[in-house]
Order: C-alpha cells, then structure tokens, then sequence
C-alpha cells in the first residue's frame, strides 16, 4: 500500500499525508488502517487511480463514496443529490439551541439527502416532521437514510414545490437550507459545486432571495401561530432581506456561523440570547 500511496502522490501531485486523507475516505477506512495490508493489490491500485482521476476532474468526494457525515449520522448521499455541509450542521444546532417553543409539528422545505430532518427527528424526539422535495431522486436518497435510523415514523416525505399540499395553520417551524446564490454568481463557484451538485438547489433567481422571499410569504400562511422560520441565506443579501423583513415580520434576526460570515436568518420565537 506504501507503493500504492507514494505513486499517488506523485502522480496527483499530492502530499503523503493529503494522499492518505483521499485514500482513508476513499477506502472507507480509518487513515491509520491503510497500511495495514503490506502486498501489493492491482485492483485498489486501479480503483484508487481512477477515483483521484475524478476528484481531480471536479467530482466531489461525497459523490465517489456515496457517503457524507452529517453530525453523528453517516448518511447515503446519491450522485447528483445537494451534499450537506458543516454551516448546516450549526445551523441545526443553533435551532435545536434557539427555539423557544418546543414544535410539534416541523416542515422542511428542500430536504435533499434527509440530513436536516434526521438530526431534528431526534432532538425534538416527539415531533412529526415534513420533509419535502422537487425531486425524486432526493426523496430516494432521503427515505433509504429515513429507513437506516428508523425515523420512517416520524419522518414523512412528499414531493412537492414548496407548500402546494398542505393546509393553512399546521406547522410550528418551517426551516429550509434554500437556493440563495445569486444567478450570475453560479459559473463563479468551484467546479465540484457549479458541474456537479443540482443547480435547482443553487440557484436563487437574479438578487438570491427569489426564493426566500416567496417562501416567507407563502410559509406564514401555514404555521400555526406565530411565524417561526428558519433559513440560511447569503451574507451578501442581509441589508436586502432585513428591508424586507422590516414590512412584514416583527422578531427577527441574523446570526453568524463558524466562520464568521452571516449565514442564517431566524424569524419568530427565537432566543436572541447567543454567544
């Protein structure tokens, strides 16, 4: 595997140590247990060749090993279905931290591989969440990550484009990681993300907030009472969101993630206490 590793590297211009990182996920395997088999192995030499081919080429790695982590829960992630990301992890954590009011019933808009929905399933443990989606594929990759940690109970997905089924008045929190990037801004973002992740879940229209707006508006018509929403967004578009807001919500506010950056906007029985 030593020979397998430092040809790798060379080829792919890597370092030892970022070829051993590619090769652990690749190979599924802890990075300290890549050694462990000493003889030479053609096959795992050609499979890993090909799969650092393609990660050259712009394929993100999720879609190679079908896998992402999200949280605790190791989920299946289908080529071509929108790959979670750690801003979305403290996103759900800030709204498990934030909610003043217990939900009983949640809906998520945009629900992709499960990931959001899935880590609200077991913190709200006795919640009923809506997952939705526009694409079938989506709801594929959803249902079999549902089905893995036995959420299908409590987790019921419907395809559909926003809130076109349900009736007025029956959620409590509406939460959502919409499209937000400005339409001319796609064809600057990386290659893994522009050539290989759906555009659908990309594309915000021409300013990035078509979409958010309209879930807004339309979202209030079917929580219960009191509008509680929940959104990452782009820094970019606060000043333009917060003119919005200012004529038709009351409580609201933006908070920054990790790394800084405005990242989320929480609209309704919020705790603004955060650190």
């Amino acid at each position: 595997m030593k020979e397998i590793i430092k040809r790798l590297s060379k080829e792919f211009e890597l370092s030892i140590e970022e070829t051993e990182l590619l090769a652990s996920r690749l190979l599924k395997r802890p990075r300290f247990e890549i050694y462990f088999r000493q003889d030479y192995d053609p096959m795992i030499d050609k499979s890993l060749r090909w799969k650092f081919a393609l990660i050259k080429n712009g394929v993100p790695i999720e879609y190679i090993t079908k896998q992402v982590q999200f949280l605790k829960y190791n989920l299946a992630l289908y080529p071509g279905v929108f790959i979670p990301r750690l801003e979305t992890e403290y996103f759900v954590e800030q709204i498990c931290k934030l909610i003043e009011i217990k939900p009983q019933r949640i809906c998520e808009i945009g629900t992709g591989c499960g990931a959001i929905s899935i880590a609200l399933a077991e913190f709200f443990n006795e919640t009923e969440i809506i997952a939705t989606d526009i694409c079938e594929l989506s709801l594929h990759n959803a249902q079999e990550n549902i089905l893995k940690y036995n959420l299908e109970e409590r987790i019921k997905l419907i395809r559909t484009d926003l809130f076109i089924p349900f009736k007025i008045g029956i959620f409590d929190l509406i939460v959502c990681n919409p499209p937000y990037i400005p339409r001319q801004r796609i064809n600057t973002l990386p290659k893994s993300v522009r050539d290989f992740e759906p555009r659908k879940a990309l594309d915000g229209g021409e300013g990035g907030t078509e979409f958010i707006k309209k879930l807004i508006d339309q979202g209030r018509l079917y929580l219960r009472n009191s509008i509680n929403i929940a959104l990452e967004i782009d820094e970019d578009e606060m000043e333009e969101l917060n003119s919005y807001l200012k004529e038709r919500c009351k409580d609201y506010f933006f908070l920054r993630d990790l790394f800084g950056r405005i990242r989320y906007l929480f609209i309704g029985r919020f705790s603004k206490c955060r650190k």
